[in-house]
């Protein structure tokens, strides 16, 4: 009996000496004896909506392996920005455009044990937007107007073209010089027969702008002074609908205007404003030119309407004939035509704008009016032969501008709700596949806003001149709009008082 005692005695020390480490401690305890606690399990971080100034920082949540509830900290660099943060998100503010960040999560228990995670991003470009109202006017308000043009002036502000009244209703030509902030420099009128209210176009030159309405051509200098004016007697009939329609001037300073006679008209004008030819183009009535540019081959490529129907001259008169489709010219400096084509359907087909692309092509457009009165804005692109290679029917009712973008993608300006006391400017931005990208609209309450040219600006954003007709008439606020835009078309809107 005693010797059976002494047998399990032995055996029980045997075995819990196989347990002991040579110092005599447990491995798998902690020296005070308790178990050992082990860290944070892995998890995963993301960085989400980026902009120039703030990125939005997400996380899973990290579990524990004995059930504690974590708590994170996060750095920035150097910089620690959250310590027992609860949460498993954090907006980080006060960051600087185009710049790369890193930094960490680390996930900790109550004992301090601790599993990190890396991440890291880069800030996007700081993106300035506003749209600024400004009067028709640098010391006068009430004054109404609209914006019909805009470029961006060789010392880097802008140039506003447009007309202006100070009694409602006899309109000057009107320019406006604005800074990149859109504060006004200068505001100026020329006091010349104006025609038809809304025709105005201008091109830059080397000395400053060209500019026509109605019978008048004006040459400005960069500040706006006068050069010269001259009267193209040709177009100065006092009829509506004769008038000067778009110019441009070529390397040697010399001037190619195009007009509405009821047929098209190319003139081509000395640097001093003398007329040295014209030529008329195409027998049938009301078919006429409304833009013109110079090619990178140093042609001209005119945009007009064409009547396709061959309509005799008493059935355009009595309204018979309802289909015209755009019209192109290729044409030599001399005015010879190198190959026209007409582009359209059964629709009356009304143009706008018209711009040769970096590779060459061509892309106008403008309106596309239905036997149902239905009002759609329309775009073509075609190779510089003219042969078609895309044609797109908008929801907006016109397309008065279009632009090539950065990445060779489109930009067109238009309008919808045109035939309300609500219009609204609208934007459509289409990819380099020609697929729509993204649309926008800008309005206000009872009033008419429009605008009529758009500018790619450095930044990718966008430049819009414009303006708004406020339609109750107890109240004279009619201003001139100048927007500035970020790559998707958004800008920061004044609050109204």
């Amino acid at each position: 009996m005693k010797l059976n005692f002494l047998l399990l005695a032995i055996l029980a020390l045997l075995f819990s000496c196989e347990g002991l480490s040579e110092d005599g401690q447990n491995p798998d305890l902690p020296d005070d004896g308790s178990e050992k606690n082990l860290p944070p399990e892995k998890f995963t971080v993301s960085v989400d909506s980026v902009s120039y100034d703030k990125a939005f920082l997400s996380w899973e949540k990290s579990k524990d392996p004995e059930g504690f509830k974590n708590k994170y900290t996060i750095l920035l660099g150097d910089s620690t920005l959250a310590e027992n943060h609860a949460e498993t998100n954090l907006v980080i503010n006060g960051l600087k455009g185009l710049t790369d960040y890193k930094g960490k999560v680390v996930a900790k228990d109550p004992q301090g044990n601790a599993y990190s995670v890396d991440f890291e991003f880069t800030t996007k470009r700081d993106y300035q937007t506003f749209l600024k109202y400004l009067n028709f006017s640098m010391n006068q308000e009430c004054i109404s107007g609209f914006i019909q043009k805009l470029f961006k002036a060789p010392d880097g502000n802008y140039l506003a073209i447009g007309k202006s009244s100070e009694n409602g209703s006899n309109y000057f030509n009107f320019v406006a010089k604005i800074d990149p902030l859109g504060n006004p420099i200068w505001m100026k009128s020329y006091p010349y027969e104006n025609g038809d209210y809304w025709e105005i176009q201008a091109t830059l030159t080397k000395t400053g702008l060209l500019i026509m309405s109605n019978h008048h051509v004006i040459k400005l200098d960069a500040d706006g002074n006068e050069i010269w004016v001259k009267a193209i007697e040709l177009f100065n009939r006092g009829i509506g609908g004769v008038e000067i329609q778009d110019i441009v001037e070529d390397q040697n300073e010399e001037i190619f205007l195009i007009g509405d006679l009821n047929r098209g008209v190319l003139m081509k004008l000395s640097p001093e404003g003398e007329i040295l030819w014209e030529k008329f183009f195409d027998q049938y009535p009301r078919s006429t030119f409304k833009r013109i540019v110079i090619s990178r081959e140093n042609d001209l490529v005119i945009l007009g309407r064409k009547d396709t129907t061959g309509c005799p001259q008493q059935g355009s008169n009595i309204g018979y004939c309802d289909q015209y489709d755009f019209w192109l010219l290729r044409l030599s400096f001399s005015g010879e035509v190198k190959w026209e084509k007409t582009y359209g359907d059964s629709n009356f087909d009304i143009p706008e704008t018209l711009i040769e692309l970096e590779n060459g092509n061509i892309v106008f457009g403008g309106v596309s009016v239905g036997n149902s009165q239905s009002y759609s804005a329309r775009i073509f692109e075609v190779r510089s032969t003219g042969e078609k290679l895309w044609d797109h029917i908008d929801s907006y009712h016109f397309f008065h501008s279009v632009k090539e973008t950065h990445e060779h993608g489109l930009v067109a300006i238009g309008m919808e709700d045109a035939y309300s006391y609500q219009s609204h400017i609208g934007i459509v931005k289409f990819g380099a596949d020609r697929s729509v990208q993204w649309r926008k609209s800008y309005g206000e309450t009872m009033t008419n806003v429009s605008a009529k040219d758009i500018l790619v600006d450095s930044d990718h954003g966008f430049r819009i001149a414009g303006s708004r007709e406020n339609m109750n008439f107890f109240d004279c606020d009619e201003k001139l709009l100048f927007i500035k835009t970020d790559p998707l078309g958004f800008f920061e809107v004044p609050s109204q008082n």
